[in-house]
């Protein structure tokens, strides 16, 4: 198979991209709040919100990206600049959060409360019982069919728009999906590749969610279900919420780990090391520590260097061979974007003359 061209890989890429923000994303959110205005179902509310969190996730990384590109206010935001995305993303996890917690505890009392079809039916039974002449010549048996059958016709009509947005939300999600391993195999798109998994998870939680409105419907169109019919909606709706709170969670975990410049993991920082070292193998310094932390989008690495013995350099020369060691980590692939390096000297009664140490050092 050929391979394609760099502008091609970089075109199929961004299209992914592209695509999966504008037609798996926006438009999802659209045809769920149709399906939501339509039913009412606390499912599909839940539901709307995990796809809003997508589209505004990648809406805040477009615009926090674009910030961090443009140069023109570089001199006001020397280092702050690599922190905008999780700061960004941090601050749409704390509504996401706060959001999802409202929807869990709106469930429960819904779960373990008296549903609204309950509520009107216990009006409806109080009123007769206080207006005997509203009952006519209905014997009590017949008043009771008439009660329990209230508000079951309006529902069951709604049902087939309802599966129909749904199903279309799946379809769109299942050509998305395709198109990004097609982008991720041909392109060779880690992007792609990670789009299309989110993809992939979307279009389980969809078909779960068809499922369960389908099903529904079916039990409550065929008299199948009883009391507990009413409250599968806002249980099925509580754990989608609770699934999507922990995920927010974890993003918010994720972007505080980034902005509090904790050390980075042991793989990143033996990644660094290993660089350094063999970066320094003919030069005359040796690299002595090393301590790599994060910094938002990215690492610092801040490196202590030790002339190896019987180094004789000047100042100028220290300076350069440091200077040409910090470039080269900021061009390697090490997701590295500052890097400080320092010159530790040894003792100079064992290396002689190391004027320059102290000359380099003022």
């Amino acid at each position: 198979m050929t391979r394609q061209s760099a502008e091609a890989r970089a075109r199929l890429a961004s299209m992914a991209v592209s695509l999966s923000f504008w037609l798996g994303g926006v438009s999802l959110v659209i045809l769920k709040c149709l399906a939501y205005f339509i039913s009412g179902s606390e499912l599909i509310k839940a539901s709307v919100f995990e796809s809003l969190g997508d589209v505004m996730s990648s809406a805040i990384l477009a615009v926090t990206q674009m910030k961090v590109r443009d140069e023109r206010d570089m001199h006001l935001y020397p280092t702050g600049k690599k922190r905008f995305t999780p700061l960004g993303i941090l601050f749409f996890s704390a509504f996401a959060v706060s959001t999802m917690i409202s929807l869990v505890i709106e469930n429960v009392e819904k779960l373990f409360g008296l549903s609204d079809e309950e509520e009107r039916r216990l009006l409806l039974r109080r009123v007769f019982d206080e207006q005997p002449r509203l009952r006519g010549g209905l014997r009590p048996a017949q008043l009771e069919q008439l009660i329990e059958s209230y508000g079951e016709e309006e529902a069951s009509d709604m049902t087939h728009a309802l599966v129909v947005l749904l199903f279309a939300c799946i379809v769109i999600k299942s050509g998305l999906l395709i198109f990004c391993l097609y982008a991720a195999k041909h392109g060779e798109s880690e992007i792609a590749r990670t789009v299309s998994m989110d993809h992939r998870n979307d279009i389980l939680g969809n078909s779960l969610v068809l499922f369960i409105v389908a099903g529904s419907a079916w039990c409550q169109r065929t008299g199948s279900g009883g009391e507990w019919l009413e409250k599968v909606d806002p249980a099925s709706s509580m754990l989608l919420a609770l699934y999507v709170l922990i995920s927010w969670l974890q993003t918010a975990s994720e972007q505080l780990r980034v902005l509090s410049d904790r050390r980075t993991e042991e793989e990143h920082e033996q990644a660094i090391v290993a660089f350094a070292e063999d970066h320094l193998k003919d030069s005359h310094f040796q690299l002595v520590q090393a301590n790599t932390y994060h910094i938002g989008e990215g690492f610092a690495a801040k490196l202590d260097l030790q002339p190896k013995d019987g180094t004789q350099e000047s100042p100028s020369e220290v300076a350069r061979a440091l200077d040409v060691l910090e470039n080269a980590m900021l061009e390697a692939n090490l997701e590295v974007r500052e890097v400080h390096a320092r010159l530790r000297p040894t003792q100079a009664k064992k290396h002689g003359d190391m004027a320059w140490v102290a000359e380099y050092q003022r």
